[in-house]
């Protein structure tokens, strides 16, 4: 069983300890068939589980990843993606793909903000009630 979204700055989420897998950071444009709008890294494990959201969509349908790793608190972890979908015909897809792609392939949402989705770091485990986050702050 999973909680609501929650905003990153609840006291609940910093209290959720971290233990780091030592996951690289990987260029999403360069490892994964994947569209970006700018150069992106993220986590190896967030950029598959971005694969695996693609594959549930249709066909006409790409996941857009907008933004990685940063040295924003939101990003630093390199497990926080801002994302959005895009149709062939560059028309806007309905959201609620987005959300059944991405929850469907082991992400969560950021409240409030539809286009943030984590794996992996503390959101992501307080959400998911895991005990423990896998990927905490880069430099």
């Amino acid at each position: 069983m999973s909680r609501k979204p929650v905003p990153p700055t609840d006291p609940r989420v910093a209290a959720v300890p971290v233990r780091e897998s030592g996951d690289r950071l990987v260029d999403v444009a360069a490892s994964a068939p994947l569209r970006v709008t700018a150069p992106a890294l993220l986590r190896f494990g967030v950029v598959e589980r971005l694969v695996i959201a693609q594959s549930a969509l249709p066909r006409d349908v790409r996941l857009v990843v907008v933004a990685g790793h940063s040295s924003a608190p939101t990003h630093a972890s390199g497990a926080t993606v801002d994302v959005t979908l895009v149709r062939d015909d560059d028309a806007l897809p309905d959201l609620p793909l987005l959300t059944g792609a991405l929850a469907g392939a082991g992400l969560v949402a950021w409240a409030p903000c539809w286009w943030r989705w984590s794996y992996g770091d503390q959101v992501w485990a307080y959400v998911m009630r895991a005990p423990h986050a896998r990927y905490g702050p880069l430099p």
